[in-house]
């Protein structure tokens, strides 16, 4: 399932590092309609796995190196997730925070509106991708974290270990993950800031193939690392 959430902001400046805002405001926008709901999702620091993704898309946004400058005062949280229950539960929570100010950092932010999105059935094992979300491919080793872009060799080796840790909470198998590939087509490294660190990350467009289960699974979940915090989120070219 997926929709749209369109946003107002009172002035036109927010963070370069805004994926931590929209986190918290999906964390206000859960304890305030459930507790119950928001402790299953973050439980304070707990490692909580989740099955949805989201993006940000601005219109003609100028970047600078700590802001975003845009011009319109707009911007629009596309949100996918992969099971009925927790998209109900997300669409609801945010259905209760319309018209209401938030506060992203030195600004603030308003739900204007929310919309469904059409989302594409998987028939065949192999699709196009373009990413809305930088993919995050991390490897961690003695509390170190290593981040890989489809232009290093460990890249696609990493995401399936990645991909194997979100399953975890599905009921598909492990394995499945073995036969999964994905082929750059026209991507780019890019370094995203990430509660002050650079994660380097990638972009653009992808071929990935694998069972149409798996497929489908990442296509409303997200893909890779940090999937749930605004990375890994494509649509189907």
């Amino acid at each position: 399932m997926r929709f749209k959430l369109y946003l107002a902001l009172e002035n036109p400046e927010i963070p370069i590092d805004y994926r931590r805002n929209i986190i918290s405001y999906f964390k206000l926008a859960l304890s305030e309609y459930n507790e119950e709901y928001y402790k299953k999702f973050y439980n304070e620091k707990d490692p909580i796995i989740k099955n949805y993704t989201f993006s940000v898309y601005f219109k003609n946004p100028k970047i600078e190196k700590e802001k975003i400058i845009i011009e319109d005062r707009n911007l629009e949280l596309n949100i996918s997730v992969a099971d009925y229950e927790t998209a109900i539960i997300l669409y609801n929570s945010f259905n209760k925070q319309k018209y209401k100010k938030f506060p992203l950092n030195k600004n603030t932010v308003t739900l204007k509106n929310i919309t469904m999105i059409m989302e594409k059935e998987i028939t065949t094992e192999n699709i196009t991708v373009k990413f809305q979300s930088p993919l995050c491919v991390r490897y961690r080793e003695n509390r170190k974290d290593y981040y890989y872009s489809s232009r290093h060799e460990e890249f696609e080796e990493t995401l399936k270990m990645n991909i194997k840790q979100q399953l975890k909470i599905t009921n598909l198998p492990e394995a499945i993950v073995e036969d999964f590939k994905i082929t750059p087509i026209n991507a780019k490294k890019v370094v995203i800031k990430f509660y002050e660190k650079q994660i380097e990350c990638s972009t653009g467009l992808f071929n990935i193939s694998g069972d149409k289960d798996l497929l489908t699974y990442l296509y409303n979940a997200g893909m890779g690392s940090k999937h749930s915090a605004g990375f890994g989120m494509f649509q189907i070219i």
